[in-house]
């Protein structure tokens, strides 16, 4: 502290008094840091909005919770490709959910490509546009989840609709940076 008292325009902060410091989640760039919540959120069937014509089947609504765990430890946007209560894919860290489609059906086909029919992709957010959606469809997934809120949402659950796939909403956006 003396060492500290003859510096000019020097503030300390003490973190000692900060309550519900578990509930934060802190990244440090250099002189710079972030801090979010932690994503602690559990969803559960009963708040999800079933948005398709087609609903998934308990399996795959199990699978789709699943993925949606999955997707809410992954950065930025995230999709979780899954089947069995397995992730078959994982797409992380771009600057589009179109890139990050790609990249997790691109790792499905690599690893499982005679386990992506009939899987179930989750999003850490809302699908913007139906070009994501469509990569995931190419590969047989079957249902979505995510959480809803697009300008766009009625262009995805038709794109949905037409590929005959359900799509649930969950409404928490699990986006991480």
């Amino acid at each position: 502290m003396e060492i500290f008292e003859k510096k000019k325009n020097l503030r300390l902060i003490s973190l000692e008094d900060i309550k519900e410091q578990d509930k934060l989640s802190y990244t440090f760039l250099g002189d710079n840091f972030l801090i979010q919540d932690k994503d602690q959120i559990e969803i559960n069937k009963k708040d999800l909005k079933f948005v398709t014509k087609n609903k998934p089947t308990d399996k795959e609504l199990d699978d789709l919770i699943f993925a949606f765990k999955v997707c809410k430890f992954v950065k930025s946007n995230a999709i979780v490709i899954a089947k069995n209560n397995k992730t078959l894919g994982i797409g992380a860290g771009q600057t589009n959910r179109l890139a990050s489609s790609k990249i997790a059906c691109g790792n499905a086909i690599q690893f499982f490509a005679d386990e992506t029919k009939g899987s179930v992709a989750a999003s850490d957010a809302f699908f913007p546009f139906a070009d994501g959606l469509s990569e995931l469809i190419k590969i047989g997934i079957k249902a979505v989840i995510q959480p809803g809120g697009s300008i766009k949402d009625e262009e995805v659950i038709t794109a949905a609709d037409k590929a005959g796939i359900a799509m649930v909403f969950t409404g928490i956006r699990n986006f991480r940076h």
